[in-house]
C-alpha cells in the first residue's frame, strides 16, 4: 500500500549537517544581531522614541545612518543620549561593534561594517548621496541573517535597496508607519515588497526585543534536534507537494534559517507547531516557498566583471560571425531579471564597439513564476540609478509612471521561462552560461548534478560564468578556468562526448522527494524505459520523447540542428520548436503512426539551420505506456550521408547491425518517400522534391480534416 502522508520523515542529503564550504552563504562575523537604522528628515523624533522603548540589555548593537548637512559639527549623538541608558557615541573609523551600544554616522562620511569594524569612508563627489543603502549593503553581506534593517522617517528612496539585500540573505526588515513626519524613504521600501513589518518606532522596538529572544537570533541558526530535523524534513515534503520544487538538496541550514525566519512573524518558536500551521494555512505555504526562493539580484552587480565579458569573451564570440548566426546565452535563477537585461545590455555595447550587427539571443530562467513575471514586465523603481549609470538609462530604459522601463529592443532579446535545471533537459548550443549565486545555495549532490549539465549546454568553445563566491570545484576536466578573478572558465571538449539524459515528468515538476515506505509514480519512467530498449536495437540518432500531447519529454543526444525554443512565452511543445521545414511532414508522420500504430519514416525533408538547408529523413516510433492515455512517440533525426540517401544502421531481428540493404525488410513504413530514390539531375531533384512536398501537405491537411470530423 502507497504511503503518501505527509507525517512520514524525508530521507536528508548526505552532508547535511555540514555549515561551511567554499560556496556557502555570507559568514557572520560578529556573535549578536546588528540593527541598522536609517533616517532622514523627521528621523531624529523618531529614532528617540524607538530608543525610549528599548531595555539596555536588548544584546544588540544599534547603529544609526542620517542624512546631516557635510558642513556642521553633529550633536545627534549628545542628544540621543539623553532617550536611552545605552552608551551613545559617533563613530570613529576602525571601531569595533559591540553589543548593548548605540552608533551614530559622522557628518560627511559614508559608513560600512567589515568583520564587525566600522569603516569611515568620504562621502562621495556628485549623485546622489545614498549612506543608508550603503551600509545596509555591507550589513547584509558580512551578517546574513543576523541583520536587521529599520527605515524611518525620511525623503526620496534611500535604504529601499539595502533593506532588499537584508531580506534576501535572510535578515529581517522594518518600516516607520503613517505615524512618519515624511513618508517618502518608509513609502519606497513598502512599495518594494520588501518590508517584513510596517510598525510605529515604539512598536518596532518591542518586536526588536522579541526577535532577540528568538532561536532566530542565534549566531548559527541549526537544527540540532532529531525532532527539528524530522520537523524540517516533513516541511520540505509539504513545499514539495504545494509547489512541485524539490528542496531536499538545498542547503541544509539555509532552508533551517529560512523556516525559522517565518516563524518570527508567526510568533512561534517550535518547528513541529510551525508544520501544524503550514498544513492550516495554504497561504502561507506559498509566501515560505517565496521567501526560500528570494535571491540577491540588482543591475550590473559586480560591474567589473561585466567589464570582463566585454572586453573578453563577447569579443571572441563576435569575431568572424554571420549576422545570420545570434550568440545565444543562457542566464540560471535570473529571478527578476536584472542581471539578464544587464548581459543583454552589456553585449550591446560590445557589439556596437566591434562594429557588428550579430544579433543577441537570450535565455533567462528561474523556478519562480512570480519573478518571471516581473522579469518580462521590465519595469523597476526609479532607485536603479544607483547602479545604472545615466547613459545607459538614456539609452536603454524609458520613464513610465516613476519607473523605468527597459527598452523593447533589449526586452525583444530576452526569452524569460519558468525551468528547473534540476529536473528539465536544458537549453543547448549555447555561446554563454551565467550561473551566477545559484551554486551557493546547493548541496555538493546537486552541484555535481549541474556541472556536467552545463557543459553538455555550450557550445564547444562556450563559456560559463559563475558568482563571486563560486568555483569550478573538482570539474576541472570540463571547464578551464580564463579569467580566476571574474570566474569566466571555457568549455574543455570531451574527447568521448556522452549522451546525456535528462529526467523529466510530465509537467516541470521533478520527482517527488523520496519518503520511507512510498513508492515514486511511474508513468513517465515507463515511457522513457520503453524508449530506452527500443533505442537499444539501434545505433541511436538525436531524438527526442513526446508525450501523446507532442509535448517533449525527454532529448537525447543533440537535438539543436532540429529544433530550436520559439520566439514568445517558453514551450517545450515539439510543434513550436521543430525548425523550418520539418513541422508538416513531422506532424503528418506522427499522425499515421498514432493511427497505425507502426513506425513511420520520412525521407527527403530539408530543415533550415544556420541560414542553410540540409536534406535529413525523420522517423516516428509509437512508444506504450501503462494506461490508454499514457503513450508517446519517439522522433528520431538523420542526417543524410555523403553520396547516398538518408540512413542509419539498424538492427535485424536477430539484433544484429545492417546497412541499408535491409532496410525495407525490418522497417514498417507504409510512404513511399522512405525508399531509396534514384539518381535525379537537379532540376528534376527539385521538382520530385516540390512534388514530395506537396503530397505530405495533402495528407496533413487530409489528417487535420479528419481529426476535427
Amino acid at each position: 500500500m502507497v504511503n503518501n502522508s505527509c507525517d512520514q520523515p524525508l530521507e536528508l542529503p548526505p552532508g547535511a549537517d555540514d555549515t561551511v564550504d567554499e560556496h556557502d552563504e555570507p559568514v557572520v562575523a560578529a556573535s549578536f544581531p546588528i540593527v541598522g537604522i536609517g533616517a532622514s528628515a523627521g528621523g531624529l523624533e523618531a529614532f528617540t522614541q524607538l530608543l525610549k522603548a528599548l531595555p539596555a540589555d536588548t544584546g544588540m548593537a544599534f547603529v544609526l545612518v542620517q542624512h546631516l548637512a557635510p558642513s556642521h559639527i553633529s550633536a545627534l549623538a549628545e542628544i540621543l543620549s539623553r532617550a536611552t541608558r545605552m552608551p551613545v557615541m559617533e563613530v570613529q573609523d576602525e571601531a569595533e561593534v559591540e553589543p548593548n551600544h548605540v552608533y551614530v554616522i559622522p557628518p560627511d562620511r559614508s559608513m560600512i561594517v567589515v568583520r564587525g569594524v566600522f569603516q569611515l569612508q568620504p562621502r562621495a563627489v556628485g549623485g546622489a548621496h545614498h549612506p543608508v543603502d550603503q551600509f545596509f549593503r555591507s550589513l547584509a553581506k558580512e551578517h546574513g541573517h543576523q541583520a536587521i534593517g529599520i527605515v524611518l522617517s525620511g525623503t526620496a528612496t534611500d535604504g529601499t535597496i539595502g533593506l532588499k539585500e537584508i531580506k534576501a540573505v535572510g535578515g529581517i526588515t522594518f518600516a516607520q508607519d503613517a505615524t512618519a513626519q515624511h513618508e517618502g524613504m518608509p513609502h519606497s521600501a513598502i512599495a518594494s515588497g520588501c518590508v517584513d513589518f510596517v510598525l510605529p518606532p515604539d512598536e518596532i522596538a518591542r518586536e526588536i526585543v522579541r526577535i532577540g529572544r528568538h532561536p532566530y537570533a542565534a549566531p548559527q541558526s541549526e537544527a540540532q534536534e532529531t525532532d527539528d530535523k524530522r520537523s524540517l524534513a516533513q516541511i520540505l515534503q509539504l513545499l514539495y507537494h504545494a509547489s512541485g520544487v524539490d528542496f531536499t538538496g538545498y542547503k541544509f541550514n539555509t532552508l533551517y534559517r529560512r523556516v525559522t525566519r517565518r516563524m518570527v512573524f508567526r510568533k512561534m518558536n517550535g518547528l513541529s507547531e510551525y508544520v501544524q500551521y503550514l498544513r492550516r494555512t495554504p497561504l502561507e505555504m506559498d509566501v515560505l516557498y517565496q521567501d526560500i526562493l528570494i535571491s540577491v539580484t540588482r543591475f550590473f552587480r559586480d560591474q567589473d566583471s561585466f567589464e570582463a565579458l566585454k572586453a573578453t569573451v563577447f569579443p571572441r564570440l563576435l569575431k568572424d560571425r554571420s549576422r545570420h548566426e545570434p550568440v545565444r546565452i543562457w542566464t540560471l535563477g535570473c529571478s527578476t531579471g536584472q542581471e539578464a537585461y544587464s548581459l543583454a545590455m552589456a553585449y550591446a555595447e560590445a557589439a556596437e564597439a566591434a562594429g557588428s550587427a550579430v544579433p543577441l539571443q537570450l535565455f533567462a530562467s528561474d523556478v519562480n513564476a512570480a519573478g518571471i513575471e516581473k522579469a518580462r514586465a521590465g519595469v523597476y523603481a526609479k532607485d536603479i540609478v544607483q547602479d545604472v549609470s545615466p547613459q545607459r538609462l538614456r539609452r536603454f530604459f524609458t520613464e513610465l509612471d516613476g519607473s523605468y522601463r527597459i527598452s523593447k529592443a533589449i526586452r525583444d532579446a530576452c526569452v524569460f521561462s519558468q525551468h528547473n535545471v534540476l529536473a528539465e533537459p536544458p537549453f543547448s548550443r549555447m555561446d554563454l552560461i551565467s550561473c551566477r549565486n545559484l551554486l551557493i545555495y546547493l548541496e555538493p549532490v546537486l552541484q555535481q548534478r549541474i556541472m556536467p549539465t552545463l557543459h553538455y549546454a555550450l557550445k564547444p568553445a562556450g563559456c560559463l560564468w559563475l558568482g563571486g563566491s563560486e568555483t569550478i570545484g573538482g570539474y576541472r576536466n570540463l571547464f578551464d578556468a580564463e579569467d580566476v578573478k571574474h570566474k569566466i572558465y571555457c568549455k574543455i571538449p570531451s574527447s568521448s562526448p556522452e549522451q546525456r539524459h535528462f529526467p523529466l515528468q510530465h509537467g516541470s515538476a521533478p520527482r517527488a522527494p523520496f519518503v520511507p515506505g512510498t513508492t515514486r509514480p511511474s508513468d513517465a519512467g515507463n515511457l522513457h524505459r520503453e524508449a530506452d530498449r527500443l533505442l537499444l536495437t539501434k545505433y541511436a540518432p538525436p531524438g527526442v520523447l513526446v508525450n501523446a500531447d507532442l509535448d517533449i519529454l525527454q532529448y537525447r543526444g543533440d537535438t539543436g540542428s532540429y529544433l530550436a525554443p520559439a520566439p514568445g512565452k517558453a514551450s517545450l511543445s515539439l510543434l513550436k520548436m521543430l525548425r523550418e521545414g520539418l513541422l508538416v511532414a513531422v506532424r503528418a508522420a506522427v499522425l499515421r503512426a498514432g493511427k497505425e500504430q507502426t513506425q513511420v519514416r520520412e525521407a527527403g525533408l530539408r530543415v533550415k539551420s544556420n541560414g542553410a538547408y540540409r536534406e535529413i529523413a525523420v522517423e516516428v516510433i509509437p512508444v506504450k505506456g501503462n494506461g490508454p492515455n499514457e503513450g508517446g512517440f519517439l522522433i528520431l533525426f538523420e542526417e543524410k550521408e555523403e553520396g547516398g540517401g538518408a540512413g542509419w544502421p539498424r538492427a535485424t531481428k536477430d539484433g544484429v547491425a545492417s546497412g541499408h540493404k535491409k532496410e525495407t525488410a525490418v522497417t514498417a513504413t507504409v510512404h513511399p518517400s522512405s525508399l531509396p530514390s534514384p539518381s535525379i539531375p537537379s532540376p528534376l531533384l527539385s521538382e520530385e522534391r516540390l512534388k514530395q512536398e506537396l503530397s505530405a501537405t495533402r495528407e496533413y491537411l487530409q489528417s487535420v480534416i479528419e481529426q476535427q470530423e
